[in-house]
């Protein structure tokens, strides 16, 4: 038995070494897997085929991950090709306007960059951060990619390896249905939660920008996958929209953006409105989880900050069975 032992941790450490690159992205498909537990249990009332369901699910999963995305670059690929120095540079002037109303030693610093009439130089100076923009990204499509793959196999094998782990783990199987599902409550309301306040978010963003004449459609795609990026994600979206209005003359719609975005999404909505969203997902869905509404939002604020946009995900299953965990302690 210790030469076993013995053999199961040496031959572990060498699986742990070969899949490390990709236990994050395994942890996250499981995790997914288990948020969409209700929709394959829906499915799987129609269809009895296992692997018509694991690839139904997988398949809407997918689209909730890459049918932004691609529609983001087809549309924004127009829109840069589109771009002409000369409009650039009214937008840079309007900016410089705008300097007065900083101190001076922040105003200097930044004005050496932008500068109209030396676009290059300003290109230089925005190129590395595009670059490392543009890394982060095909990381990113990497990752979702090899998630999608994942969160495949973990829906069609999520039951056979959840009765292989009540065989192993040594917990009796009511302790360790409630840690199960305890992790798929939290992570179900997380999951539908954010979606909804995403969408919320993005559609208020898509109305006050249509109303100045910009494409609805994009700019709530664009607001929706910018908000789920903790303190500075609103602005990434209506700064712009309001320096270009600027930048045009219109002064009025400028103010109008920077303080609807302000006051109605990042203070109203996201404060106010997304823990009631929250409560609802959890009515809805009859989640009995013993993490509170408050709680789960602050585990989303928590997962973003440690772990970039995945985070969402991480923070609130790992909440949840930490305490679930220390629930087992008040039997002992």
């Amino acid at each position: 038995m210790k030469f076993l032992t013995f053999l199961t941790l040496i031959v572990g450490y060498f699986v742990y070494l070969t899949y490390k690159p990709y236990l994050l992205d395994i942890a996250i498909a499981s995790l997914m897997a288990i948020a969409f537990g209700k929709v394959d249990l829906l499915i799987n009332k129609k269809i009895k085929n296992k692997y018509a369901v694991s690839a139904i699910v997988t398949l809407i999963f997918a689209l909730l991950i890459f049918g932004p995305i691609l529609y983001f670059v087809i549309t924004a690929g127009k829109f840069i090709s589109n771009v002409q120095t000369e409009e650039v540079k009214q937008i840079i002037i309007k900016a410089q306007d705008l300097l007065n109303y900083l101190p001076s030693f922040i105003a200097d610093k930044i004005h050496s960059y932008i500068n109209p009439d030396n676009i290059a130089q300003l290109y230089n100076t925005i190129a590395p951060i595009l670059g490392t923009l543009t890394a982060k990204s095909a990381v990113f499509v990497k990752d979702a990619f090899l998630i999608v793959v994942f969160f495949f196999f973990a829906t069609l094998y999520g039951k056979e390896i959840l009765r292989f782990f009540k065989k192993i783990i040594p917990l009796n199987n009511s302790q360790l249905e409630k840690l199960f599902f305890s992790t798929s409550e939290v992570m179900s309301v997380v999951f539908y939660s954010t979606v909804l306040t995403a969408i919320l978010e993005g559609v208020l963003f898509g109305i006050i920008a249509s109303v100045y004449g910009f494409n609805f459609l994009f700019f709530t795609v664009m607001y929706a996958f910018s908000s789920l990026i903790p303190v500075v994600g609103g602005i990434i979206m209506w700064g712009p929209v309001s320096l270009y209005l600027y930048s045009v003359g219109n002064t009025t719609g400028a103010l109008v953006v920077a303080i609807y975005s302000i006051v109605v999404i990042s203070i109203i909505a996201d404060t106010f409105i997304k823990p009631m969203i929250i409560a609802f997902v959890k009515n809805t869905f009859d989640a009995e989880s013993e993490l509170n509404s408050l709680l789960i939002f602050f585990s989303i604020v928590a997962g973003l900050s440690s772990f970039g946009l995945w985070g969402i995900i991480i923070g609130p299953a790992v909440t949840a069975m930490f305490i679930s965990i220390l629930k087992f302690y008040e039997k002992i």
